[in-house]
């Protein structure tokens, strides 16, 4: 039926001319134009709302219906940005994880899997995307690879035209941001020219400005961005605001979480700040998470236990999301011709979700999913992805120096908010610097997994190090090269083999045997596994790596791991070229200085 028929029908079944396929009868409407929640009857036809009206009062009630009592209902969830890659999960799986949390829609930027596999890669998804209830549209990468050749190997290129072909993709919604924001302040002549064909089509261009202010913030906006997801202070907030910058919330630790969410409600409160601009999303999360966490549906639940009114929380999940991706003719409120993708809740405070439609169909009540009878197999080329070249050894995990030389001063890439350069005094034996624990430093290698070129970058980390052992893991933002982290070069070697022999994914060791693997053989990002099944292994791995290997117990531990290597939020990041300066664009050494004991001592020392 075209769209002008669609229409048609809905009149007639608001006008009483009609049945309607289905009628909610006895819902408490929250309404997010209006800001009211009124007992109503929804009338449903062809997928979409056809009408609502106080219940009792519809021209359509001879029509098949149901009653929910009472029960709330909103818009359905909108997650405006994420990577469904990150969760480790097929698309299928990750439907049956946020379906039963009031998601009825993603917009998903699949960068991961297009650095890996370019745009057949991404293709798989959505398609797979088809077989599932939950609605998948496409935030099309703004840059892959996300850095020059000459900076970071990866696994396939989309140029400009290609960018172009993207927009045209029926699922498209808008141009993802996920980019070094000093590329459009340089006035990167490439990312000008996607904006221009974005906004052409009269689609969101999206963005993320961290730290930016001032003079940089204005150069950033006046490039085209319309929103940023990586605020981590009121301030900022506020300041992206007022230069036209929509703000959304990923709620993680390392960036803004609660204590600021209430800080939030309270300027909201005294200033009066437009909360249309502010929406939730989830960007990185974990099997684990979002059964433990939830989804969107928690982050509503706590901007309303940090203080912002209820109604306020429901529209930064609907109707400000489905605004800012500019597809509110269809989503975002419980009006006439709108998609009937709605959420049914026992209780609206807590976000307690009862049942979710989508395009009027229940495809979760009851506590059981109906994820439909279609499967999805990824083919064998999308799981033949490690392309290494060769066997790793122990010498490529070292870093080498003078065999003269007993200590090195050396830099590692620090694991804080955001990243930043320390200095230390390490000890070298037989011409290796060796990592040290007690300091909190472990060696680090990322090895091009995509072009067999052997190249492999070399260096310390910091801050997230291991007491001992090793991890080595594909996932590795953004280009996804093979990272191994370790206290000992030789586990990290044997970590490194087993990931290359399972085709991708992670493999923990110690002491010379393997201890625990996660094999993810779709694009060395995702596994086939159940939902389950995989949340119950990475809350193991997690585990692992803080009492087997001794990491430092902190929040999202693997995001931040896997965000070691991605060059481009600020101040650094370690790719197959060794440790980069992202501002500068520029590799560093990873030793400054390497001699006896008073040549280099601790004195020299620096914070950079």
């Amino acid at each position: 039926m075209n769209k002008v028929e669609l229409r048609k029908a809905l009149i007639d079944v608001a006008l009483g001319d009609a049945p309607a396929d289905l009628v909610l009868k006895n819902s408490r409407v929250f309404h997010t134009m209006s800001r009211e929640i009124i007992l109503s009857d929804i009338a449903i036809r062809l997928g979409r709302i056809a009408a609502v009206a106080a219940a009792g009062e519809g021209g359509w009630m001879d029509a098949p219906s149901r009653d929910l009592e009472g029960r709330y209902v909103t818009p359905g969830f909108i997650d405006p940005h994420v990577h469904v890659e990150s969760s480790m999960l097929t698309v299928r799986e990750y439907s049956k994880a946020t379906v039963s949390q009031g998601v009825t829609m993603i917009a998903a930027d699949p960068h991961e899997i297009g650095n890996v596999l370019g745009i057949p890669g991404m293709r798989l998804m959505f398609d797979e995307a088809k077989t599932v209830p939950m609605k998948m549209v496409l935030r099309v990468p703004a840059r892959i690879p996300a850095m020059p050749e000459w900076l970071e190997t990866s696994g396939a290129r989309v140029n400009i035209a290609e960018t172009g072909e993207l927009l045209e993709w029926p699922e498209t919604v808008c141009l993802a941001g996920d980019i070094n924001p000093q590329l459009l302040i340089n006035k990167d002549e490439e990312q000008l020219e996607k904006i221009a064909m974005t906004v052409k089509r009269g689609m969101t261009v999206s963005g993320q400005s961290p730290y930016l202010t001032g003079s940089d913030l204005n150069a950033y906006v006046a490039a085209g961005p319309e929103d940023s997801h990586v605020a981590k202070t009121i301030d900022e907030i506020v300041e992206n605001q007022r230069l036209g910058l929509r703000t959304i919330f990923t709620l993680r630790p390392h960036r803004l979480y609660r204590p600021e969410l209430r800080e939030l409600a309270d300027v909201v409160r005294e200033r009066g700040l437009d909360t249309r601009y502010l929406q939730f999303c989830t960007d990185d999360v974990y099997a684990h998470e979002l059964i433990d966490e939830g989804h969107i549906n928690t982050r509503i639940q706590a901007a309303i236990e940090e203080g912002f009114d209820a109604m306020t929380a429901y529209q930064m999940a609907t109707i400000n999301v489905a605004e800012g991706l500019r597809i509110h003719r269809d989503y975002g409120s419980i009006t006439p011709a709108k998609c009937a993708d709605l959420v049914v809740l026992d209780d609206f405070d807590t976000v307690a979700v009862s049942a979710t439609m989508i395009d009027g169909v229940f495809v979760y009540e009851n506590g059981i999913y109906d994820g439909g009878s279609e499967t999805f197999v990824y083919p064998d080329w999308a799981k033949e992805t490690m392309h290494v070249g060769r066997e790793l050894n122990v010498a490529d995990m070292r870093v080498a120096v003078s065999g003269n030389a007993s200590r090195a001063q050396i830099r590692a890439l620090a694991v804080t908010s955001p990243k930043s350069e320390e200095e230390f005094i390490l000890d070298v034996v037989d011409g290796v610097v060796e990592p040290d624990p007690e300091q909190g430093v472990s060696s680090i290698v990322v090895v091009d997994r995509h072009k067999g070129s052997s190249r492999i970058g070399k260096g310390f980390v910091s801050k997230l190090f291991l007491e001992r052992g090793a991890i080595a893991s594909t996932v590795s933002h953004d280009a996804h090269n093979l990272m191994v982290i370790g206290a000992s070069h030789e586990d990290m070697a044997i970590a490194a083999n087993r990931v290359i022999a399972n085709n991708g994914g992670y493999a923990l060791v110690l002491d010379g045997e393997v201890i625990f693997e996660l094999p993810l053989p779709v694009a060395g990002l995702m596994s086939e596994e159940p939902l389950e099944t995989m949340a119950e292994r990475t809350r193991q791995m997690v585990e692992i790596i803080f009492e087997t290997l001794g990491a430092p117990r902190m929040k999202k531990v693997l995001l931040r791991m896997n965000g070691l290597s991605l060059p481009n939020i600020p101040n650094y990041g370690f790719t197959d070229f060794g440790m980069m300066a992202t501002r500068e664009l520029v590799t560093l050494d990873p030793v400054i200085a390497a001699g006896d004991a008073e040549t280099v001592h601790a004195g020299c020392l620096h914070d950079a």
